[in-house]
């Protein structure tokens, strides 16, 4: 078996390239996306008028669910953060088992690549959704094989415009907006359920600043950057979904947006050139940001977990000129690829793919619990963190909700998809199980 200086060495081959705007930039690029631009609609048919208050509930749960994970960020900052976390703080078994669920979670990889092509579709009717979908999923996938630097410097440009365009968005939507539609019939239409189902489908919508933390080794300086990234841009986002929501939901008929993007309200609020400003450098920006902020981030878990023994350490070869794991990149597109050819629904996808996001993240929150007991100097000497008490309540509460969340959008999935998903999870386990009992399992180190 090789030492743990070999198993660790793919690891050492990722580049400590990205500074605090490269942080936040990968952060919001990764927030700012699906949610606003594939889900808004969703939420509008889930729940109404009600929608701009899912959002806001959205935001303020999102803060509570990603307080542990920044706090772990700040203590012990680390690539893969949090399959590593759960593995080092919980257990290896349970570190695989999220890693697995995680897996199964990321088929959202194909709701950014579709919802680009929905988009497009609004400027060219008859553009192959397909097609397009599976274009802009192969083109962020190249890109990202020549470097996480490289995709972050492609990444804040795409921010910066998409950021402009939604302030266009908003500016031109205000003066339009009708106050009826958040009062009588047009709110809760779809009852406590279906606020309760918009608000955990939404909860995915805010909660993406977290990736930041899988890529505490490519950090200059992760202890500072990693709890300033997550929280503030979730709160400045949270800010501008409340507006951008307020737009989609109050300008048009509820029938016309209901389960819709927004370009029918943006047709109706913006001049053409705005109009096409917001679709291709919001929309389709938004979702070709979120794209690739997911690349960035999504091989580093198994990326470590290949060099703990639990796949073959060849598929965790990182390219030594460009820092990239190609292989495990590879996977993923393939995981993004499959739902995009086989024709499944975005609602399917989303409330699929997010629910299993969601139970997933409760491991890594939960393993917060177990930091100021196994690493007490860390968690002492770090930059952002509580009281023991009270960063113990709040991993609590963070579980509590992730899992309410989580219940919620499975449990409104068809019961075949649910057994489906069980059977997945009964599969992982004994996977995990039998694996781990074969006693090749050899944890590279802690953080």
């Amino acid at each position: 078996m090789a030492n743990k200086g070999q198993l660790k060495s793919q690891e050492e081959n990722l580049k400590k390239v990205i500074g605090l705007g490269g942080a936040m930039s990968i952060s919001a690029g990764q927030v700012i996306g699906a949610g606003i631009m594939a889900l808004t609609g969703i939420g509008i048919g889930l729940t109404g008028g009600s929608v701009v208050l899912s959002f806001i509930l959205a935001a303020i749960l999102t803060i509570f669910m990603t307080m542990p994970i920044a706090v772990m960020g700040a203590s012990v900052p680390t690539t893969g953060g949090l399959y590593r976390y759960t593995s080092r703080l919980l257990s290896p078994k349970m570190g695989f088992f999220y890693l697995l669920l995680f897996l199964l979670g990321q088929i959202t990889i194909a709701m950014y690549a579709i919802s680009f092509a929905d988009y497009l579709q609004g400027l060219v009717p008859n553009v192959p959704v397909k097609m397009v979908a599976l274009g802009i999923l192969t083109l962020l996938y190249i890109l990202n094989l020549f470097g996480v630097d490289f995709a972050a410097k492609i990444q804040g440009v795409m921010v910066s415009v998409l950021v402009a365009s939604i302030i266009a968005f908003i500016i031109g939507g205000i003066p339009k907006v009708n106050l009826e539609v958040f009062s009588g019939p047009t709110l809760f239409t779809g009852g406590a359920k279906g606020f309760f189902v918009a608000t955990a489908l939404l909860t995915f919508a805010t909660s993406g600043a977290i990736v930041i933390a899988e890529m505490g080794g490519e950090m200059k300086n992760p202890g500072r950057d990693i709890p300033l990234a997550i929280i503030t841009t979730t709160i400045c986002i949270g800010i501008l979904y409340a507006f951008m929501s307020t737009i989609a939901v109050a300008v048009l008929p509820l029938e016309e947006v209901a389960f819709q993007p927004l370009t029918n309200v943006a047709r109706a609020i913006l001049s053409k050139p705005l109009f096409l400003f917001f679709v291709i450098g919001g929309a389709m920006t938004a979702l070709a940001t979120t794209l690739n902020a997911t690349f960035s981030h999504v091989t580093k878990g198994l990326l470590i977990a290949c060099a703990d023994g639990w796949l073959p350490k060849s598929m965790g070869k990182v390219n030594e000129k460009y820092g990239t794991p190609h292989y495990l990149l590879t996977i993923f597109y393939i995981v993004g690829a499959v739902p995009i050819v086989s024709g499944l629904s975005l609602e399917f996808i989303s409330k699929l793919g997010n629910g299993a996001i969601l139970i997933a993240n409760l491991l890594p929150v939960i393993s917060a619990y177990m930091l100021p007991k196994k690493y007490p100097e860390a968690y002492e000497n770090s930059k952002f963190k509580f009281s023991e008490k009270k960063f113990k309540i709040i991993v609590v509460v963070a579980a509590i909700i992730q899992g309410i969340q989580g219940y919620f959008l499975i449990s409104d999935l068809p019961s075949k998809t649910i057994i489906m998903s069980a059977c997945y999870m009964l599969l992982v386990y004994i996977y995990c199980h039998f694996t781990w009992k074969k006693g090749k399992i050899s944890l590279t180190s802690d953080f």
